[in-house]
């Protein structure tokens, strides 16, 4: 059996790769190569792709800017003044990588953020023309949090969702595709394999989050917090290291892994040394003085600390993540650990349903004053938390009303003062 793996492209007001792959479908590969398939892999984000044509600048931790073309804006975003692109590979290239592939038994399509279905829908259209008598099957963010939608609109044969390894295993049993074979936890780790050349790799160490905040869709997407044992994850971060120089870690709570410290003594006390980096937010009540000794001896490079926002009214109203006194606490022990301000950043959230723009502006000068980076998050509307029920949209609602730069600063009327208050604020040096 042979099987086509596609990473699509993004559709967008603006995209950047930060450390991104899409380890969900290399979840899959693995997975598929378990039970006997063939693999082709066409990552339509990957900048290293060979058929890419034109290479965009790479910084020293492997992110940098993808291709893109500009595309005619969807109606529902017609009055957005900024361009409107299709970021990752030439549509013709993607075309004719696609005619030169074996003719595949069966076609897995991903998908990203829920405002990006226009990418998704046009490669399925593409697939469909070229294979039209192969099964398309969609899974991923948007195929879980927009099923209904997916289902009606994609042009999928079959929607996933929910976590990849169970849907996925059910899936292929339907079809007499798996014999006896059973899921073990070395199948639980990326097949990075299908790339030729790595600017960088993701790595988890877990997977889901033990917290509930109303804006977080994590708990939708993997219902349980499940660690992977550190021995698999050694021996991944061993075979990566000889590829890339560049490791980033993608865990929603890597620092409540009660395993992680041993880990870092693990690969503390390594021959190689990879930069690493901690890229999805941190949660600031963990970051001890032992962890963060740790961390600097591992060589982590950049650590991202989830803060959000500094009104002690919404950080409890929303979960409980953070508050800020853990925050300031943070800093303080990364720094005494070794790391430079210029190490240390901050996502800051804004957009939320009745949040005050003065609790973001007094959230990015706390950051200024603590000389660290502060990186905006701009709400996006996610379908099944307490957020999005907030706004009034339902599950009918376009998906492109999700868009955060859409949402944020746009709807329902433009806040371009306020825009460009805040970034000349993030524009300020540190």
């Amino acid at each position: 059996m042979h099987a086509l793996l596609v990473n699509p492209w993004v559709y967008d007001f603006k995209a950047f790769d930060f450390w991104n792959k899409p380890t969900g479908l290399l979840l899959v590969a693995r997975i598929l190569s378990k039970c006997g398939f063939k693999i082709d892999l066409i990552d339509c984000m990957d900048r290293l792709n060979p058929y890419y044509r034109t290479h965009t600048r790479t910084d020293k931790w492997g992110r940098g800017k993808y291709h893109h073309e500009v595309v005619k804006k969807p109606d529902v975003l017609k009055n957005v003044p900024r361009h409107y692109k299709r970021y990752g590979i030439p549509r013709d290239t993607f075309i004719d990588t696609v005619e030169h592939v074996k003719p595949p038994d069966m076609i897995f399509v991903t998908s990203g953020m829920t405002y990006w279905y226009p990418g998704v829908f046009e490669i399925i259209k593409i697939l469909k023309k070229i294979f039209p008598r192969t099964k398309i099957i969609l899974g991923g963010i948007y195929a879980t949090l927009c099923e209904k939608h997916a289902r009606v609109y994609s042009g999928a044969d079959e929607v996933l969702t929910g976590a990849v390894e169970q849907k996925m295993m059910v899936f292929l049993r339907s079809l007499g595709l798996t014999g006896d074979i059973e899921i073990e936890p070395q199948d639980m780790l990326p097949d990075y394999s299908l790339y030729p050349e790595l600017l960088y790799a993701v790595v988890l160490t877990s997977r889901g989050c033990p917290f509930d905040c109303t804006y977080c869709a994590t708990n939708i997407l993997c219902a349980q917090f499940q660690t992977i044992p550190n021995a698999l994850v050694e021996h991944q971060l061993t075979v990566l290291s000889n590829r890339t120089n560049n490791i980033a870690f993608f865990d929603d709570a890597l620092l409540y892994n009660k395993e992680f410290a041993n880990l870092l003594e693990d690969i503390a006390t390594n021959c190689y040394h990879p930069n690493l980096h901690a890229s999805n937010g941190l949660h600031c009540r963990y970051i001890t003085a032992d962890i963060a000794r740790l961390m600097y001896r591992a060589n982590f490079k950049t650590m991202y600390l989830s803060l959000e926002t500094i009104n002690p009214a919404i950080q409890k109203k929303t979960g409980g993540k953070v508050n800020t006194k853990e925050f300031i606490q943070a800093v303080d022990i990364l720094k005494t650990a070794g790391f430079t301000p210029d190490q240390i950043h901050a996502y800051i959230l804004f957009g939320m349903p009745d949040q005050d723009p003065r609790d973001m502006i007094a959230s990015i000068e706390l950051c200024h004053r603590l000389k660290v980076h502060p990186h905006l998050c701009e709400f996006s509307p996610i379908p099944h938390t307490q957020e999005f029920l907030k706004t009034g949209f339902t599950e009918d609602t376009d998906p492109l009303y999700h868009n955060n730069l859409f949402y944020t600063w746009y709807y329902p009327e433009p806040k371009l003062e306020l825009y460009k208050c805040v970034k000349k604020l993030l524009s300020r040096k540190i």
